[in-house]
């Protein structure tokens, strides 16, 4: 006799409902997932938290582990929190920072040194939503990206941030677009719930007191990588933020771990998730640019919505479609009025690049927008949309708690805190002229934490 028979062979059909019953009784159904419509999220009874956010002038990881770090030197070096000594001393950290001073030789005209940014936040099964509001110190929208102008002969980048050698020096105008940035992190980053985003900051970067040399970038085989894909220029080279984790010798910029020990850290989750809603490169589209901080700060795996419009060197490789902007290049008149359309969306307002219907003196966008193409862990933030009215953003977005992409973004649990930083760029002031807050905990639920995110119902 088979004493198999009965495992392998059909239940009755009586039998089959009987168990199906007793199953029930005993596992109840899964409780089905939620997840809110974030357009009609009514967010008038979430609580607002106000971070207080201040220009840091070059304080960066190194400077705050030296004796000109008073009193606070050794401090840090052993892991203490910043706001063990800077709590409610945002406001005058922002003055003094933001004028000429040790930390700042090179301050920018009428540029404030403190900013609140309103940050209500909310949650469900599936996501957490965020909604953030802040005043600009420009005067007007800051949603015009990075251009490329023909001189006649060849295309070259046109306008840049306020500090930028090329508007101090050269005459080129001001134009860098209006940001937002939250950086999400937990233990798993040594230090980074005590002293945030200065984890990731270091002398070595665009701005700051030792510059990496262009030529030794682009000679580096890891940090050039990102550069050389996109056809950049040599000169154009800069070290991105990074982590103390994953260095070799130190914070030397050059010395990164081999690339086994960089997975191995990624695997452990020890990186830094990073979104950037950005006014003209992203908000156009209505999604968030989603990065990940390790060895570099550097695009999600996947594809981005966000591409270079070509490669610098060739030239580009969208242009307007006549047929329906009327232009098929922006001139700089056109920069000042907000009818011109300023960004090229594939499938929406672009056509191939055709050398000739351009003229000397015309500008196109150094980027393109392609929302159809974006897809895996960098486009996980696929809703962010941002109002300007009255001199002031608001903005509202979603990212799944859970991305599915481990290695690239944190996993948020219901019932975890986490914790967050947030930064603004606005007035055409770029790289590290910003407003950045200390750390901030944030719960996913009811929790103790600086910001919770309310469970929706």
């Amino acid at each position: 006799m088979n004493r198999y028979k009965y495992l392998f062979s059909p239940l009755p059909t009586a039998s089959v409902a009987i168990l199906s019953g007793i199953l029930a009784m005993i596992v109840p159904p899964a409780a089905p997932l939620f997840a809110a419509d974030v357009e009609s999220i009514d967010w008038s009874p979430i609580p607002v938290s106000k971070p207080r956010l201040f220009y840091p002038g070059q304080s960066d990881y190194q400077w705050l582990r030296t004796a000109e770090h008073k009193k606070a030197a050794e401090e840090t070096k052993a892991g203490e929190a910043c706001l063990r000594c800077h709590k409610g001393e945002q406001k005058s950290l922002g003055e003094i920072l933001v004028v000429e001073n040790r930390l700042e030789p090179d301050p920018i005209a009428d540029k404030s040194g403190y900013k609140r940014l309103s940050v209500q936040a909310a949650h469900d099964d599936q996501y957490l939503y965020l909604r953030f509001s802040w005043g600009s110190d420009g005067a007007g929208q800051g949603n015009v990206g990075n251009l490329m102008r023909f001189d006649g002969a060849k295309w070259a980048w046109w306008g840049n941030h306020r500090q930028h050698q090329a508007v101090l020096d050269d005459g080129q105008p001001a134009i860098y677009p209006d940001r937002l940035g939250i950086m999400i992190g937990d233990a798993k980053v040594p230090v980074y719930p005590e002293q945030g985003c200065w984890m990731s900051c270091h002398n070595s970067l665009p701005g700051m007191p030792e510059q990496a040399d262009e030529d030794e970038v682009g000679e580096h085989p890891v940090i050039s990588q990102l550069y050389r894909q996109l056809g950049i220029p040599i000169t154009n080279y800069l070290v991105r933020k990074y982590l103390p984790g994953s260095r070799s010798e130190g914070t030397d910029w050059a010395a990164v771990k081999n690339e086994d020990k960089l997975a191995a850290l990624r695997k452990q989750g020890a990186f830094l998730d990073l979104i950037i809603w950005d006014a003209s490169l992203t908000n156009p589209v209505g999604v968030a640019a989603d990065f990940n901080v390790l060895e570099i700060k550097k695009v999600d795996e996947g594809t981005s919505p966000l591409w270079p419009n070509g490669k610098m060197r060739e030239g580009p490789k969208y242009m307007f479609d006549k047929g329906k902007v009327g232009f098929s290049a922006l001139t700089e008149a056109d920069l000042a009025d907000p009818a011109k359309p300023k960004h090229l969306i594939v499938g929406q307002n672009t056509v191939p690049f055709d050398a000739s219907k351009i003229k000397k003196g015309d500008l196109l966008p150094a980027h393109v927008l392609d929302i159809a193409a974006a897809k895996g862990s960098a486009a996980d933030v696929d809703y962010a949309k941002g109002v300007f009215e009255n001199g002031k953003y608001t903005v509202v977005m979603r990212r799944k708690l859970d991305t599915g992409h481990p290695q690239d973004d944190k996993v948020l649990k219901v019932g975890g805190v986490y914790t967050f930083g947030f930064s603004v760029h606005d007035d055409a002031a770029g790289k590290r002229a910003h407003h950045v807050s200390f750390p901030a905990t944030v719960s996913i639920g009811p929790g103790k934490a600086d910001i919770q995110a309310v469970t929706l119902k």
